[in-house]
């Protein structure tokens, strides 16, 4: 069978000039931004391409992306019209990538960064990528950090060309745009460049607050070869995803003229203040996955949508978003409960095969931002909401049998094992606070302390409210006794 490239697709090969650079080139961005764009061109609206940057050093998309020409497939399921659709498309937005961890693709990029046609930044390198890494970032060699990599690529097209970037973070943290800006404008400190610099990037440079929610599965494991077979060939790179999508942009009509993305019918909203929007799909869609992932994985599922049709993971799941995410968050209860119904089909859809792997990624700074806000709103309300404890428990006992390296490996149900890949510091503070525990709730108790008072990983103290420490200890050691699906089954008919 042939494989995907343009000799397969010669009518895909495009002369769009290249308008931005895009940092990540995971299965989201390619299922999410670059399809929007790729509906753009087609309709004649963007009319621009990107170049693609690696976000670790150990990437291992890029040579697929080069192998395939830059082309891949998207697949495409859900309900429109109240029937079952799936759309299929070749995309070709991408037009180049770098990997800026070698030397000569890092200078590549730097003049990349100065074509007087590139007019924007995407990014979406996680919750992870937008924080403040101490580094020197102006010599041969790319800075670690995708905001030092930023701000050096800035200060390159700020002496060269002086022409303006409109920044958009895909990233899913609160005020992504404005938390880049900040981080940028600490680096120039940082770096003493010069104020012409600075005032460059505050008045020149646009940085968009932005919301996303599509469900991006990638790769279709389990179904590649049926999928092979209706396409016709071979594509390392097959991304699937819902069609269902959403994305929210802080802005005005300048804005709307730049990703005129509201003229083709997208599920797109610009407007002055995303709050409401940002808080319903972070809490409730986000912290679902967030809150619930860590046990399934446990219990030996491998899917989103196993963990919704399993009797205890679907129920529990269900439960405590009703009843302790929702009650939970401030804002309209109606349009809660009506966004959530809408999550609960999306997560079932059998087509997905989401992999619960790939949602545990970066798992310390989502339940940071996903779920312990919800913990705490709980608390303010004088709840004790104790299936997000459960959540913080099950998120603990994945590092039992981690060694402090990453990626951390893990033991799960059924003789099954697994692995997924978090923040350096968060893997030592969790494979350190295991060293405390000895089988009893008392030492279960010293490992959750020694994991929430790490003020670094959670921005405070989260132990010091001694009834969710005493709770999630008493938790953890019975997911460590009983095991993990006899912990849910419990805590739901108790509660």
């Amino acid at each position: 069978m042939s494989e995907l490239n343009l000799k397969l697709k010669p009518e895909l090969k495009s002369n769009l000039p290249v308008r931005a650079i895009q940092f990540g080139e995971g299965n989201f961005l390619r299922g999410f931004l670059d399809w929007m764009l790729f509906r753009l061109n087609k309709n004649g609206l963007f009319n621009g391409r990107v170049y693609v940057v690696q976000p670790t050093p150990r990437g291992r998309v890029m040579p697929k992306l080069i192998a395939q020409d830059f082309l891949y497939t998207t697949i495409l399921h859900g309900v429109a019209g109240g029937k079952e659709s799936e759309e299929i498309e070749v995309v070709n937005t991408i037009a180049g990538g770098f990997n800026p961890y070698n030397d000569d693709e890092w200078k590549a990029l730097k003049e990349a960064a100065c074509e007087e046609n590139i007019d924007f930044i995407f990014s979406n390198t996680t919750e992870a990528g937008i924080v403040y890494v101490e580094e020197d970032g102006l010599g041969d060699k790319a800075p670690l950090s995708f905001p030092a990599k930023l701000t050096a690529l800035l200060y390159e097209r700020f002496k060269k060309l002086r022409k303006g970037l409109c920044v958009m973070p895909c990233e899913l943290i609160e005020d992504n745009g404005t938390k880049l800006l900040e981080i940028v404008l600490k680096h120039a400190a940082a770096w003493s460049l010069p104020q012409d610099f600075v005032s460059f990037v505050n008045n020149d440079c646009l940085f968009l607050n932005t919301l996303v929610d599509r469900v991006v599965s990638g790769y279709p494991v389990s179904a590649s070869q049926e999928f092979e077979h209706k396409l016709g060939y071979t594509d390392a790179l097959m991304t699937c995803g819902e069609i269902f999508h959403f994305l929210a942009i802080e802005g005005g009509d300048k804005v709307k003229e730049l990703l005129p993305f509201e003229k083709i019918g997208l599920n797109v909203v610009v407007a002055d203040d995303i709050t409401p929007y940002r808080l319903r799909k972070v809490r409730i869609l986000n912290g679902t996955h967030t809150a619930n992932v860590p046990a399934s994985f446990l219990a030996g599922l491998d899917t989103v949508d196993e963990m919704m049709s399993d009797k205890v993971t679907g129920a529990f799941a269900r439960s405590v978003v009703y009843d302790e995410i929702i009650p939970a968050v401030n804002l309209d209860k109606n349009m809660l409960v009506e966004f959530a119904d809408a999550v609960m089909d999306r997560f079932s859809d059998p087509s997905m095969h989401h992999q619960l792997s790939s949602i545990l990624m970066n798992c310390t700074s989502k339940l940071k931002a996903r779920v312990i806000p919800s913990l705490l709103d709980a608390r303010v309300k004088g709840v004790l909401p104790k299936k997000l404890c459960f959540a913080v428990a099950a998120y603990i006992a994945l590092y039992k049998h981690a060694d402090g390296k990453v990626p951390v490996q893990v033991q799960r149900a059924g003789g099954k094992s697994g692995e997924f890949n978090d923040d350096a510091y968060a893997v030592s503070v969790l494979t350190k606070a295991w060293s405390f525990y000895n089988k009893t709730e008392a030492s279960a108790l010293l490992t959750v302390k020694a994991v929430l008072s790490d003020v670094t990983l959670w921005g405070r103290d989260l132990s010091s409210d001694l009834d969710v420490t005493a709770m999630t200890a008493k938790l953890l050691h019975a997911v460590i006794s009983d095991g993990v699906l006899t912990t849910m089954r419990d805590l739901m008919e108790n509660v």
